[in-house]
């Protein structure tokens, strides 16, 4: 499939299986809603600001910040089986689809925090050379805003450096649940193996999918402050942010399961094997 194909499909399937993928993603984004209702701080104008506000500010935000990290492999995982199912032409529940994922659950909530710790460490890495070097040069001379953009700049450098490094670990999610793998290194390693030749392709799909939902979420945002003040706005953005991520974050996970498929049916006959097992016969080899 071409990179038009693949977005072009994962619409159509996130429409055919609409309140499945809806069902999934809330699992997710309704804990977060509620979290983001309850310590809700945009609503605080700067004259409230107080002790209570800034404990409400870092209790909702661990909130959140465990509410994604535990719920969201386990999310991504039932929604990469149930697309499968449906990508096999097999019938797919929620019910079934979660029972799936959270089997998987601590295999993929491994394998995200390594890649979290990769990142993290990746960042900070590049983070502490440049605030040296930003810091002698400023000592040497260099104008303070000077400092800082360069600074940015090479930051943003490093990010654009690094998206090829850890792009291919998108795929983590149908590795684990179709292929049932259990070791780490393992599975990062067949992530590299399948996106070989084609991280061009998956930062596409990724780009525009993000991309869309940068820019209904911030239209919503940029409505949300004009029609209601910073008070109201921000309680309004907070909720509609909340809804449009539940029913956007299916796509990106769609998008996945099938560019898995896809590699595997370019790289190993993938569609060879299946017509081969659905008459009986033994799999072909790619």
């Amino acid at each position: 499939m071409t990179t038009g194909m693949v977005l072009d499909r994962s619409f159509q399937l996130y429409l055919e299986n609409f309140a499945l993928m809806v069902a999934l993603s809330a699992i997710l984004h309704v804990p977060l809603l509620i979290i983001s209702l309850v310590f809700n701080v945009g609503a605080i104008e700067p004259t409230q600001v107080n002790s209570a506000t800034v404990v409400a500010v870092l209790i909702g935000s661990l909130l959140a910040l465990l509410a994604v990290f535990i719920i969201s492999p386990l999310v991504a995982g039932a929604t990469s089986m149930a697309i499968s199912d449906v990508y096999l032409g097999k019938t797919a529940t929620a019910g079934e689809a979660l029972a799936a994922g959270w089997h998987k659950a601590w295999t993929l909530l491994k394998n995200q925090l390594v890649v979290g710790l990769i990142s993290a460490g990746l960042f900070l890495a590049v983070a502490f050379v440049l605030g040296v070097a930003t810091g002698i040069l400023t000592f040497a001379g260099l104008p303070p805003a000077l400092g800082v953009a360069l600074f940015a700049i090479g930051f943003l450098a490093a990010f654009a450096g690094f998206v090829p490094i850890l792009l291919p670990y998108v795929l983590i999610p149908p590795i684990v649940m179709i292929e049932k793998s259990k070791d780490g290194g393992t599975i990062r390693k067949r992530c590299w193996e399948l996106i070989r030749g084609y991280r061009g392709k998956v930062f596409l799909v990724f780009f525009v999918i993000i991309l869309i939902q940068v820019l209904i979420e911030g239209g919503v945002a940029v409505v949300g402050r004009i029609g209601f003040g910073r008070g109201e706005g921000s309680v309004v953005v907070s909720i509609v942010s909340q809804v449009i991520s539940l029913l956007l974050t299916p796509m990106s996970a769609i998008a996945v399961t099938l560019l898995y498929y896809d590699f595997r049916i370019r790289k190993e006959g993938f569609d060879l094997e299946v017509l081969s097992q659905s008459i009986g016969g033994p799999p072909t080899e790619a």
